[in-house]
This record gives structure tokens, sequence and C-alpha cells, in this order.
């Protein structure tokens, strides 16, 4: 890689086709630069914090992106990470620079937080977006974006990465990360910015029966983020991004194709330039245009699923390793995994079951991803923390009703009475559509009530779900030996 500063050459005037010695490197962020940009970029990054701040807290922000590299796929992110800290500097720290060196511009010290918070709001579509031309998947920036906001400002929302009491350049000055509960603050030293912003903390909740029922008990302001369960929440958001993106996909690719059908000229040009699985369909499918609205409407129908399971899956998944040092699989991933998939089959055979068992979620999973998708929502909205979210999850699990993937939300059952259970129980309304669920907590906008209503589906229909699909198998092979 060339360094910082360095004049293009015959290497890159070859792949990249401009004249040697015509650009300089700004760095990877960046890249090739005409040298009148170049001079933007540098005054730009010496403006504020000065190059030496932000090259550490460009260190240090990829410390917090440590458990992100872990996960495969994503370390291209880590990689972004310097980009991000740019775009925060640019957006958020320098118009509050610039405006506390101007009082008739500078408010009070609220407004100016107020414009470092709403540049938050902004990160996470700006890193997207930036991902994108940087060809990086926009899930990934968008992830790293959020994380890049909270860690260089030192909130910490995210408790990615233990590290805001680090976030001081050398010599002092700059960043300090805020106490729990501390009023917004900015203060000028040294030539930039020290904000203290107000920090959430980490349980936010304070409903009793919550907190008692989770670890022996619990107080608001509990941390409940471990490195396990801060790896299980960063995937959780990936694949709950991803699943989203395909459903918005499959939805347009089928509105275009149904309103291009009767021009075939606009029709092909739009098809050439969309998804590889819509082109292989229409490949495979020579273009019959309702066998492929079919297909995508089942590849959308399959992202639902996947993005309820997504969205159910909060607490971390114990590994095949742990679960032999334990003595319990219980909370090993048995939905369509390998081990799960083996344990199924030696069940069929034992039971000699004509055709195949299919796999059952006791704590359905549309009803648990409504719960925990409006907890998301409210997070979005700085009205809850992760720990909220685990604190939902970890209570349901110390009922012995965990959701999810797990062995123990799991049981086998064969295609009819699995059939038959659902329509009774939709039938009796004791499990209603995802979107129902989503209804009924539309007006809910804080922690606590979200948690009480969490806790009455625990003991009415998840209870009522759970029992009665452990006992419907059973139950109807009784009812078919006495009809004989």
């Amino acid at each position: 890689m060339p360094e910082i500063g360095q004049l293009s050459g015959s290497l890159e005037e070859k792949e990249q086709g401009f004249k040697p010695r015509s650009r300089v490197y700004a760095g990877p962020d960046w890249g090739w630069q005409t040298e009148e940009s170049y001079q933007k970029i540098v005054q730009e990054r010496n403006q504020g914090f000065g190059s030496e701040a932000v090259d550490f807290i460009e260190e240090k922000a990829g410390q917090a992106f440590g458990l992100i590299s872990q996960i495969p796929g994503v370390k291209q992110g880590l990689d972004f990470a310097g980009g991000v800290v740019r775009f925060v500097d640019k957006t958020a720290i320098q118009p509050a620079i610039q405006a506390a060196e101007d009082p008739s511009q500078a408010g009070t010290p609220q407004a100016l937080a107020g414009t470092v918070f709403k540049a938050g709001q902004m990160a996470e579509q700006g890193g997207a977006q930036i991902a994108r031309n940087l060809g990086v998947d926009p899930r990934i920036g968008s992830a790293v974006a959020g994380a890049a906001y909270e860690t260089v400002t030192g909130a910490a929302v995210g408790k990615i990465g233990k590290i805001a009491d680090t976030l001081t350049p050398p010599g002092g000055g700059g960043l300090t990360p805020a106490m729990a509960g501390a009023g917004p603050q900015i203060t000028i030293r040294g030539g930039s910015v020290n904000l203290q912003p107000t920090v959430m903390k980490a349980v936010t909740a304070t409903d009793a029966p919550t907190l008692a029922g989770v670890r022996g008990g619990i107080q608001t302001g509990a941390d409940l983020v471990s490195g396990a369960q801060g790896k299980r929440l960063i995937k959780r958001d990936l694949d709950i991004e991803g699943y989203r993106n395909t459903i918005e996909t499959k939805i347009n690719e089928m509105k275009a194709l149904r309103e291009l059908r009767g021009d075939p000229k606009r029709l092909k040009q739009f098809v050439d330039n969309a998804s590889p699985e819509l082109q292989a369909y229409w490949k495979s499918d020579k273009g019959n245009v309702d066998k492929i609205i079919s297909r995508l409407d089942g590849n959308k129908k399959n992202a639902q699923e996947g993005l309820s399971r997504a969205q159910s899956n909060v607490l971390p998944f114990d590994t095949t390793k742990r679960a032999a040092e334990i003595g319990s699989s219980e909370n090993v991933n048995y939905f369509r995994s390998k081990v799960g998939l083996t344990a199924k089959k030696a069940e069929e055979s034992a039971r000699a079951v004509q055709g195949y068992l299919e796999q059952h979620h006791l704590f359905p999973k549309g009803m648990s991803a409504a719960f925990f998708g409006k907890m998301d929502e409210l997070i979005s909205k700085n009205k809850a923390t992760k720990d909220d979210l685990i604190l939902m999850a970890e209570f349901t699990a110390n009922q012995g009703r965990r959701t999810g993937d797990v062995k123990a939300n799991l049981i086998n059952m064969a295609k009819d009475p699995h059939n038959e259970l659902h329509t009774i129980l939709r039938a009796q309304g004791a499990e209603l559509k995802k979107s129902d669920y989503v209804r009924m907590l539309e007006n809910v906008d804080n922690v606590d009530d979200l948690l009480v209503k969490w806790r009455e589906l625990l003991s009415g229909d998840a209870a009522y779900n759970i029992e009665t699909a452990k006992i419907w198998e059973p139950l109807d092979d009784l009812l078919k030996e006495i009809q004989k």
C-alpha cells in the first residue's frame, strides 16, 4: 500500500488510467486525489482535533471493532472504521468546534451537544452510503458507523468494546466520556471540544418483577453485555438488516416485473440490472414472469421467516464443545443445523416415522420476534439500550421458556400433527400472526410498559403454546389408538 502523500506512478496509470504523478495518495479512505483535493483533505484532517488526535481515536475505534472482526465476512468493516471516524469528525465534531469558536452562533452548550447528537442519527445512514461507495457491504457500514459514532463520542451505548474511558488523545483535550446521568456539556480545551453527552444507564428498565427475575435479581443500571453476548448482538443486527434488505428487494422486484411485463424492452433492461437471483430465474424460467414472481414471493417469505428467527435469537448459543463440557446441549443451535438435523434423523429412525419430522418452535418465533423487534425499535429511538433487550431475553430463559433456535425451544413433530397444532392454536387466538402482535405493540413507547406486556404474554399465550405443543403429538397418537 502506498504511503500517504505519495505521488502516483506508472502502476496507478496502468490500473486507473490517470497520468503518472498527477495524483497524491490520501490514505485508504480517500484513495488517489488531485493535489488540490488532497490539500483540502489534509486541511480537514488537521482542523479540530488535528491529525494525531484523529489517528489516535481511529486506533481506539479499531479496538472497539474487535468483536466485529471475529464474524466471517465482516473483517472488511475494520478497514472502513477510519473513514467513519473522519465522517463523524467532519459532520459532528467540526461543526461543534466552529460554533464554539463563534459565540454568535454558539447558542447554549445544550445546543452544541444537540448538534453532535443529531449527527449520530446520520451516522448509520451515512455509514451505509459510504460503505457502498467503497465497495463495502452497507450492513457492515451501518453497524460500524453506529459503533464508531458511539465510541468516538464516548457514549458507548452499544457496549461494543469497553473503551470509552480511553478516548482522550495524547496531551489531553479532546473527548472525555461522560458518567451515567451527567447532563450534556461542551467545553473548549486546547483548541478542541470536550464532549460530555448524557449516557443512558446500562439497564434502563425499572419494572421490579422483571429485574427480580434475572440472575437472582438485578438493579436498574446493571451491565448485562458479556463478550459472547456482544458477538451475538452484532451478528443478530447484521442478520436482521440482511433479511430486511432481501424482503425489500424481492418486493421491489415483484412490483417492477408486474409493471414492466407489457414493455419487453424496459423489462429486459430491468432484469439485466437486477439481483443475480432474479437473473438466474429469468434464465431458467425462460422469461416466464408469473413463474419468476412466484419464486421471488417464496424468497420473500423465506426471508420473513429468517427475520423472525434472527430477531428471536437474542442470547448467545452454546457451542457443541461447551455443551459437552457442561453436559447439556439445551442452548445449542438445533434449528436446521448439522447437529440438530442429525438428532432429528436419529429420532425419525427410532420412531420409524414415515416421511420426515418437522422442527417446531415451542415459543412461536413470530410472537417473540414481534416483542423483541419492538425493543429494537425503542433502542433505535434512544428509549432503551441493548441491555434492556438482554434483560427481556434472560428473564424469559429464567422462566424456562427460552426463545429462538436452541434445542430447548424445539421439538420434532410429524407433518400432519404439526399442521393441525398451528391450525387449532390460530383458531383459538392463542397464536396470532406476527403482524397482529406488531399492531398490538404499536403504541408502546417505553421499556417498562413493554416488559409488563411481555410478562403477561409469557404467562398467557406463550405458556399455552409451549405446553400444548409438548402434549399435542402424544395426544394425537392416543386418539388414533382409541379410534382403532
